[in-house]
This record gives C-alpha cells, sequence and structure tokens, in this order.
C-alpha cells in the first residue's frame, strides 16, 4: 500500500505528490509502503541530529531477546561446541512484547535466571536410527520452549503462590509466543539450519535467551538494515564524489530523487539550506514488527530525553514543577497512526543474535 496514494513521478523530478514540509518542531511521516518486514517511510519536520538519532534507537536501543547461554549436555556432530553455541545465538526469536514483558537480567535478583527475566529452550536431537550416509538437517524449527525457574502455575494443593504488583505485570503483558524462534509452525517460512548429523550422531543442549539491545551485542539487533538518505541531489554538496570521467554516469541517483525538485545548473548555492525530509527504508530481521521497532523508538527517545532535562534540573536547582512547554505530537498518515494489516505492537515475529558457549564463556554483559 501506498501511503502517496496513486500519483506517479511524472519524470521532471515531481512524484505528483506533496512532502510534507515543516518547522523542525513539528515532526511528520508518510508511509510509502509497508509489509510485515520492511517499512519505507518518509521524515519531515525534523533536524538531522533528530532524524540520525532516530535511525541510530531503531538498531541500538530497541530490545530483543536471544540465546545468550548455552549448557551442552551432548555434542557428537562435527561442529565445535563454541561454534554451535554462535549459530544458536543467531537464531532470531519472537521478541514481540519484550520490552514489559521481561526484564532485564540486571534488574532481577533471582541467581541464575528466571521466568521474570528469561526465556529456556532445549535442542534435542538424535540420529541413531539414521540410514547410513544419510544426513539430518537440524533447524531452529527443532528448539523447544521449557519451563524457567518460578514460573507461575496452578497449584494443585492449595492456591498459588503470592507474587508482587511488577511480577503479575510482567506476566500479564507476556506474549505466550515469546521466545519462539521466528517462523516455527509456519509452513511458508525456512527455518535457520543449525548443524547436519550423521548416523549415530545427537545434540543436547540447553539455551538462555536474555533481553538486551545491540549496543551490547549486534545479535539483540531488530533490524538487518536501515537505508537512510537525505539529499538525493546533493544540493547541500554535503557529498564529495570520487569519479574517473563522468560523475552523474558513475554515482547514479537514487530512487529517493522523483520526490525531490532538480537543481537548476545556473542556480547559486544557498549556505543556509538545510535537509528538509529524510528517506529510510527499515528491513525487520523478524524479531519485532517495523512498526513497532519505529514506534518503541520514539518512546526510547523521549525517555532519554526526560531523563537528560531531569539531569540538568537537578544539577542547576531548577524548580522541576515548573510549566512544561506544549509538545507537538508526530504526525503520522494525517493522525490515524499505522492501519496496514494489523501491524503494530501486537504482530507475531521475533529475532536475535550470536551467543556463547556454555554458562561460563557465555556470560552476558547484561550480568556483569
Amino acid at each position: 500500500m501506498n501511503g502517496y496514494g496513486s500519483a506517479a513521478p511524472n519524470g521532471n523530478g515531481d512524484a505528483g505528490i506533496t512532502i510534507p514540509a515543516g518547522v523542525t518542531n513539528q515532526p511528520r511521516v508518510l508511509v510509502r509502503s509497508l509489509n510485515r518486514d520492511e517499512v519505507v517511510f518518509h521524515l519531515s519536520g525534523v533536524d538531522m541530529a533528530y532524524a540520525n538519532s532516530l535511525r541510530r534507537t531503531m538498531m541500538a536501543d530497541v530490545p530483543t531477546i536471544c540465546i545468550d547461554q548455552v549448557a551442552f549436555m551432548q555434542n557428537t556432530c562435527p561442529i565445535p561446541d563454541e561454534m554451535l553455541a554462535h549459530r544458536l545465538g543467531l537464531i532470531p526469536l519472537i521478541s514481540r512484547g519484550a520490552g514489559k514483558g521481561l526484564r532485564y537480567t540486571r534488574d532481577c535478583d533471582c541467581d541464575e535466571g528466571c521466568y521474570y527475566c528469561m526465556v529456556t529452550l532445549r535442542l534435542k536431537v538424535s540420529a541413531a536410527n539414521l540410514a547410513r550416509g544419510n544426513f539430518m538437517a537440524i533447524t531452529s524449527d527443532m528448539l523447544e520452549i521449557i519451563p524457567s525457574p518460578n514460573t507461575p502455575q496452578q497449584n494443585p494443593y492449595g492456591p498459588p503462590p503470592e507474587i508482587g504488583d511488577e511480577e503479575r505485570d510482567i506476566t500479564a503483558n507476556r506474549d505466550p509466543d515469546l521466545g519462539q524462534p521466528v517462523g516455527k509452525g509456519d509452513p511458508t517460512a525456512t527455518p535457520v539450519q543449525i548443524a547436519r548429523l550423521g548416523v549415530g550422531q545427537e545434540i543436547e543442549v540447553i539455551c538462555k535467551a536474555y533481553k538486551g539491545i545491540s549496543k551490547h551485542h549486534a545479535k539483540w539487533q531488530p533490524v538487518s538494515a536501515i537505508g537512510f538518505e537525505y539529499d538525493p541531489y546533493n544540493k547541500l554538496r554535503h557529498t564529495d564524489y570520487w569519479f574517473e570521467t563522468d560523475a552523474e554516469a558513475e554515482w547514479p541517483l537514487s530512487s529517493n530523487h522523483v520526490f525531490e525538485t532538480a537543481p537548476e545548473s545556473t542556480e547559486p548555492f544557498d549556505y543556509n539550506a538545510v535537509p528538509g525530509t529524510y528517506y529510510y527504508d527499515v528491513e525487520s530481521v523478524g524479531s519485532i514488527p517495523v512498526t513497532s521497532v519505529f514506534e518503541q523508538a520514539c518512546d526510547i527517545m523521549i525517555d532519554n530525553l526526560a531523563q537528560i532535562i531531569q539531569s540538568v534540573q537537578e544539577e542547576t536547582g531548577a524548580d522541576a514543577e515548573e510549566d512544561e512547554a506544549d509538545m507537538v505530537e508526530p504526525h503520522i498518515n494525517g493522525g490515524d497512526g499505522y492501519e496496514y494489516g494489523g501491524y503494530g505492537g501486537g504482530d507475531q515475529w521475533g529475532g536475535g543474535g550470536g551467543g556463547g558457549g556454555g554458562w561460563g564463556t557465555g556470560m552476558s554483559p547484561l550480568r556483569r
């Protein structure tokens, strides 16, 4: 679905639509295309620092879960333990609702992980009955979630144990599929191949998946890539092209140039010009819907800025109760938000990264 309607580029640098142009305190978002794992949108009405911060926040600050510790009970396949643990850590896991449905391990008072800060998975496969000369493919679909310590459950001998308000909130916000490998049970999805077993070989491991962000390790990154561009005609001359004979022939324009007006050859350079529209192409690894990645990134930026303001007020002794400036709400497709096929914070896709081998060698930086 195209956020700009059916207007097509006319070849003169005009796409037949009006790109929103606003002051830097009134951000506007227009969605060009949206599907399960990718969104292409334009952001305007902000300065370059905000636009780049949004890109970095989507990549580095949105939490997901992934396998971070692996205990090997048995491994007779050709792949060493360390390499197998790394491959397990790279398997994307469903992480929707991880922000409120799971604690960071640093915030949990348990000793070695519990239901409120981790998801436990098991991989137990054997090729004992395999015919000689054949091989068994071990995939992410063979990972199974097993109960973690302190998992809430009904007590047949009396009332369930008392839990605090925070634990109740975590249980209420926890997605039932949290920690499942992405695509498991979906016949249209191709599972991740972990290893191949020959006759008589087997693997049995217990995996602990923790919540984290990619500032600590790239395996927690919710997106595979973010395309980011502004000023496709290079009117601001922020880019100096290296070329051999012809810069225009060797550096073709991107597809975003149709949404801006081509500069005139006689047009004087504007030293006060600033970028007006930023073009994003966000691809999810499947752990979180791309719309949720964008929404969470905006919330995280607001929280971080609020913490900075509070810290400055505490340092300077400013009155924390003074009236706050009015905040302009972001404009998303006319204020109606994302309405494409149910994609929001509650979609059903997940993702992750590389882990460590053994409980000791795979210690997460979040638990140090």
